[in-house]
């Protein structure tokens, strides 16, 4: 696809850091009315909550050909990588960065015979995707039949120090001026009052309910209790209505409904959310082919919501005898 513009980070035009990055500006945009985007990291999520670097391991999507041709079609592959210490990225760090800012920025993992730019992704238990790494590229995979010393490990670029500019560079806004947790905005439930039913598609998901759109620790309250996936294969040409009710324990409310449609064949409705039992009717358009589609339900602890206000107006209580 062609190239009309290149922005360098003022980093490796002005600092000589030498491991950063760089924005492309196609001529034409990419859009896509099914396929959603990764997002980008709201949180630094190679540290966790204790401080140190993160075990868990990391999705590196690359191509399978080492000469890919056709960056759409081509095949990719998708494996999983955990990350090494890093100080073993700073033995291969030759030549020194004349720098210090790159020291919290590389991170180093297993694999081998990355691509430069591969990215490598977290999957958050709401669903979405978050790029965290973006490969400098590294040595291919040795030959099993031939014992030699291993390669030094593949190293990656941490794509989390970068959000600030990247926000601002693409759209021409300061941070603080887009919807929570979302920093391109690609979804902005709270732009408007429509928006703030946030009943609405969102790529093949169709969103019902507000909290749906919730990331990071706006959705740590949320848990998906139910999760069903419907196929029909008609032998003629067919017309289908599903209408579900789904129930939860008395201790917890349903909040969101999400429905994964592949293009959209149909308008589903979601009533009486924020109660134990929603009502979801699934049209879809008449259809001859086998056809597949899945239905996810959430829903949060309403127990722990009046406990935590009944604690607050209790010491509110104690604080005013006090006075």
């Amino acid at each position: 696809m062609p190239i009309s513009d290149v922005l360098l980070h003022p980093e490796y035009k002005h600092f000589g850091q030498k491991e950063s990055i760089s924005i492309l500006k196609m001529i034409t945009p990419i859009k896509s009315k099914y396929v959603l985007p990764a997002c980008l990291p709201f949180k630094n999520f190679l540290i966790g909550k204790n401080g140190r670097q993160t075990k868990e391991k990391l999705f590196h999507i690359d191509f399978s050909s080492d000469v890919p041709r056709d960056f759409v079609e081509e095949e990719k592959d998708v494996v999983k990588i955990s990350l090494l210490p890093r100080e073993l990225c700073y033995l291969y760090d030759n030549p020194v960065n004349t720098s210090n800012l790159g020291k919290n920025r590389i991170a180093c993992s297993t694999g081998c015979g990355f691509h430069s730019g591969a990215p490598s992704l977290v999957h958050e238990h709401t669903g979405h995707w978050s790029i965290v790494t973006i490969s400098q590229g590294g040595s291919p995979c040795p030959d099993p039949l031939r014992t030699r010393r291993p390669p030094p490990p593949p190293r990656h670029i941490v794509l989390y120090p970068y959000v600030p500019w990247i926000t601002a560079a693409i759209t021409g806004k300061a941070v603080g001026a887009f919807a929570k947790d979302d920093p391109f905005g690609f979804v902005m439930p709270r732009a408007s009052f429509y928006d703030l039913i946030g009943h609405e598609w969102n790529g093949h998901w169709w969103m019902g309910g507000r909290r749906c759109f919730d990331r990071g620790e706006a959705a740590e309250d949320m848990f998906k209790f139910y999760h069903e996936v419907f196929q029909v294969k008609p032998t003629t040409l067919t017309y289908l209505s599903y209408y579900l009710e789904v129930a939860s324990t008395h201790e917890s409310l349903i909040i969101c409904v999400k429905v994964g449609m592949p293009y959209q064949l149909g308008q589903p409705k979601v009533w009486e959310l924020n109660t134990p039992v929603v009502k979801v009717r699934i049209p879809t358009v008449t259809f001859k082919f086998l056809y597949k589609f899945q239905v996810e339900v959430w829903g949060y602890n309403a127990t722990e919501s009046s406990s935590s206000s009944d604690e607050s107006s209790s010491t509110l209580e104690e604080d005013s005898e006090e006075e």
